[in-house]
Formats: C-alpha cells, sequence, structure tokens
C-alpha cells in the first residue's frame, strides 16, 4: 500500500521535506490511532502520514503509537 509523509511547520514554517513509499501492512492497526497527536514545544515540524484513506498527524515531540512510528521510520529512511 502507498504510505506519502508530508511535513510543515518548524523554525522557517516550511517542514523538512517529504517521503512516500509502497509497504506492507499487515501489522498496523491504523484504526486504532487517532487523528492527531501532540507534544509540548514551539517551532515543532508537523508530520501528516497517509496511508490509503487514513490521515494522522503528530508534531516531533510527541508520543505516537509503536507501529505507526515504525511504520513512519520504514517510510521516512
Amino acid at each position: 500500500m502507498r504510505v506519502t509523509i508530508t511535513t510543515d511547520g518548524g523554525f522557517t514554517g516550511r517542514g523538512i521535506g517529504s517521503r512516500s513509499a509502497d509497504v506492507a501492512v499487515e501489522d498496523l492497526r491504523p484504526e486504532e490511532w487517532k487523528d492527531e497527536y501532540r507534544g509540548r514545544g514551539n517551532d515543532l515540524v508537523r508530520y501528516t502520514l497517509v496511508l490509503g484513506e487514513r490521515a494522522v498527524s503528530w508534531n516531533e515531540t510527541a508520543e505516537i503509537p509503536e507501529d505507526l512510528r515504525r511504520l513512519f521510520e520504514r517510510v521516512w529512511k
């Protein structure tokens, strides 16, 4: 399945880029993800991950579910 990650915010407000990849999703539970996760801080980069029709956003200090973190790391690297 196609996964796309975009960013915005940060010090410049423009984010730090984007990535996309086709990945296997057998071990994911996107139905359990919140739409948004927030952490504390200023000038943080916000990530938005789109998996099929599911979108979830978080900023760089937010705690996100482990399966979402693994997916992000697979696509972002």
